[in-house]
C-alpha cells in the first residue's frame, strides 16, 4: 500500500485540461474565468455575492476592514483554530480575545461568549471547525443583542448546511479556503461570501490596489480607460488559471461530499468502539450537514500507553499520514509574548488540542484504501491500549 497523506487532492484529468485551456487563451490572470467562478459559487451558496480572492486569510482580512476595525479593538474568536483566523485581527492592531470551546462540538462555546465582551469588544469570528457549523442562532442573538458584527471562519465547511440555506448565505460576510488540502481546491484561493451589495463592490476595489477597475475590464473596452485609485488596496485578486481548477472542483463537491459522509460513518463504526477514543459529534445535530473536511479523533491520555504524537509516527509507519488540528493559539509564542496568554487560560481547547489528530478522509480513495485506513489505525490503536 503506498503512503496516505491528509489532504491529498482530487485532480484529474479535467483540471489539467482546464489550466491548459487558460494558459493557451493568453489570459491568465484575473479575468472571465475568475468572474465566471464567482457567478458560479454564488449560485452553489445560494447568496447574492461572491469575491473571489487569494486566500481566506484575505478574505477575513477585507472583512474585519469591510467592519472598520481599528487598533484597540476586542475580536472574539476561538483559541482552536488555524493561525489566519486571529492573525487577521492582531495585524490591524486589535486584540484577539480567546473563548475556550465546546467539548463535543470543538466549536467556540456560544455560552460563554457574553462572558468575554467588553466596551472594546467590536465582533466576532467564528470558526465552524472541521467543517461542522456552530451555532448560528445564538452566536447571532448575542452579536444583535450587544451591537457586534459576525464574521464566519468557513475555511473548512464548503458543502456545510444550516437547514435549508448553505454556509455562505448568511446576514453575515463568510470567508472560504480553497487551499491545498481543501474540500474544494483551487491551489490556493479564498471567498468572501455576502449578501450585502456595499460589501461586494469595495471587496473588488480593495482586492485589486484599490483600482476602481481590473485589467480586464480595461482590455475589453472599447475606448482608452484609466485607472483610479479611490480606496485603500491590496493584492487578493484570485487567477483564471487558479479559478480554472476551482470551477471543475466545484462541479465535485456535492458528490465527494456524499463519498466523504460514506466513508465516515464507516469511520465512525469502528472508532466509536474503541475505550479512549472519543469523536467530534458530526451527525446528531438536527438540520446541519457537516462538511467533514477534517475527520478528527481525541485520545484520553489515561487510556493509553502511548501520546498522541508517539500514535501518530506508528502510523506513519503504516503508511498513514495523519494531520494535528491544532495547538491553541494562545499556547504560540507570539500570541503568548504579546498578549499575555499563558497554559491553563483555555483548558478546553488545550485537552483537545493536545489529543486530537486528523485521518485522511479522501473521495478518491477506493473502499479498498478506506478499509486498510481503518484497519491499520484501529490496530496501532489498540497495541497502545491499556
Amino acid at each position: 500500500m503506498k503512503n496516505i497523506y491528509f489532504g491529498e487532492p482530487d485532480i484529474g484529468q479535467k483540471e489539467i485540461d482546464a489550466v491548459v485551456r487558460v494558459m493557451k487563451s493568453k489570459w491568465i490572470g484575473f479575468g472571465k474565468v475568475s468572474l465566471e467562478f464567482e457567478e458560479k459559487l454564488a449560485k452553489y451558496l445560494g447568496v447574492k455575492y461572491a469575491a473571489a480572492l487569494s486566500s481566506c486569510t484575505a478574505a477575513l482580512s477585507l472583512a474585519l476592514i469591510l467592519n472598520k476595525v481599528n487598533l484597540g479593538d476586542e475580536i472574539i474568536t476561538t483559541p482552536l483554530t488555524f493561525a489566519a483566523t486571529a492573525n487577521v485581527i492582531s495585524n490591524l492592531g486589535a486584540r484577539p480575545v480567546f473563548v475556550d470551546i465546546n467539548p463535543n462540538t470543538f466549536n467556540i462555546d456560544e455560552n460563554l461568549i457574553e462572558k468575554a465582551i467588553t466596551p472594546k469588544t467590536k465582533g466576532i469570528i467564528v470558526v465552524h471547525f472541521g467543517g461542522l457549523p456552530a451555532n448560528m442562532k445564538i452566536i447571532n442573538q448575542i452579536a444583535r443583542k450587544h451591537g457586534l458584527f459576525v464574521i464566519e471562519d468557513a475555511a473548512h465547511t464548503i458543502g456545510a448546511r444550516i437547514g435549508k440555506k448553505m454556509v455562505g448565505n448568511s446576514e453575515n460576510l463568510v470567508c472560504f479556503s480553497f487551499y491545498g488540502n481543501k474540500n474544494l481546491t483551487a491551489v490556493e484561493g479564498g471567498l468572501l461570501a455576502t449578501n450585502k451589495k456595499s460589501f461586494f463592490e469595495r471587496v473588488k476595489i480593495l482586492r485589486l490596489q484599490g483600482l476602481d477597475k481590473d485589467a480586464w475590464k480595461r482590455f475589453r473596452s472599447k475606448n482608452v480607460l484609466l485607472n483610479e485609485v479611490i480606496d485603500h488596496g491590496y493584492k487578493y485578486n484570485i487567477t483564471d488559471i487558479q479559478s480554472a481548477i476551482g470551477l471543475v472542483q466545484l462541479g465535485k463537491v456535492e458528490k465527494n461530499l456524499k463519498i466523504r459522509e460514506k466513508y465516515a460513518r464507516q469511520y465512525d463504526n469502528v472508532f466509536s468502539r474503541i475505550d479512549g477514543i472519543s469523536l467530534q459529534d458530526k451527525f446528531n445535530h438536527k438540520n446541519v450537514r457537516h462538511a467533514l473536511h477534517l475527520y478528527l479523533l481525541a485520545i484520553d491520555p489515561k487510556k493509553f500507553s502511548a501520546t498522541r504524537d508517539e500514535i501518530v509516527l506508528a502510523l506513519r509507519k503504516e503508511g498513514i499520514f495523519v494531520a494535528i488540528h491544532y495547538k491553541p493559539l494562545h499556547l504560540h509564542k507570539f500570541y503568548r509574548d504579546k498578549f499575555g496568554f499563558k497554559k491553563g487560560d483555555f483548558p478546553v481547547a488545550e485537552k483537545i488540542g493536545a489529543s486530537i489528530f486528523t485521518l485522511p478522509l479522501l473521495p478518491q480513495a477506493n473502499q479498498k484504501i478506506v478499509n486498510y485506513i481503518v484497519e491499520a489505525t484501529r490496530i496501532t490503536l489498540l497495541k497502545y491500549a491499556d
